[in-house]
């Protein structure tokens, strides 16, 4: 119990309260659809070719204090350990894609659009950690 509050006690706010921060996020998003409804035409203006702008600078700013925080230091060591190198690539590349493909064989036979987002997903490991 100690050591659960002396992690918790070295976590910043912004850490301790990440789930609340997502909802308050999640429904101001809403509460902004729904109150401004111009905000989607707003947003639509502001494209580089078929990528609007607002949404990857949004999406940018969500992933770099997490890509910050990559100790690049440790990169040369990991890259020495081929044992789980081979093991990671394999998880990443090779189950993943294979069972997100089979779990869209199974759970959606008639859909093949939804079976081809399932294992798109399943093929990039970075949009599969976004979602989660």
């Amino acid at each position: 119990m100690d050591e659960d509050r002396a992690v918790l006690a070295r976590l910043s706010l912004l850490d301790r309260y990440l789930p609340l921060w997502i909802l308050l996020a999640m429904a101001g998003g809403l509460l902004l659809g729904r109150f401004f409804p111009a905000i989607q035409g707003w947003l639509d203006a502001v494209r580089i070719g078929n990528t609007s702008l607002p949404i990857a600078l949004g999406l940018l700013l969500m992933m770099y204090p997490v890509l910050a925080k990559v100790h690049y230091e440790e990169l040369g060591r990991a890259a020495r350990d081929r044992r789980l190198l081979r093991l990671s690539l394999l998880l990443v590349w090779g189950l993943g894609p294979a069972l997100m493909f089979v779990l869209a064989w199974l759970f959606l036979p008639g859909q093949p659009e939804f079976r081809t987002g399932l294992i798109l997903i399943g093929l990039a490991p970075c949009i599969a950690m976004v979602l989660i």
